[in-house]
């Protein structure tokens, strides 16, 4: 299963293949999504990404995405939606 580094690098690798324009620039958890040059179109772009990487959508229950600041609450979203999904598909006594 992955873990929270596994998660963050994820995360990390598919926001710079969509935003960042040059591997000089460096992606801290802590940027603001708005102010780390992302626009609507980046984000549903990352967030199929994201998707399709990591096999579950953390927006499809209650949490909505404008509700995400920071990249740091991103991975924190995605965590979430992993441990609810391993929990789902868990077999009993796992």
């Amino acid at each position: 299963m992955l873990n929270e580094q596994n998660i963050q690098q994820i995360i990390e690798r598919e926001i710079q293949s969509v935003v960042l324009s040059s591997e000089e620039d460096e992606v801290s958890l802590d940027d603001e999504l708005l102010k780390s040059g992302v626009n609507s179109l980046m984000l549903a772009q990352l967030l199929i990404q994201l998707e399709t990487e990591l096999g579950v959508d953390p927006f499809a229950a209650d949490l909505s995405i404008t509700e995400i600041r920071t990249l740091r609450e991103l991975v924190g979203a995605y965590e979430a939606a992993l441990e609810r999904a391993a929990s789902a598909g868990a077999p009993a006594g796992a």
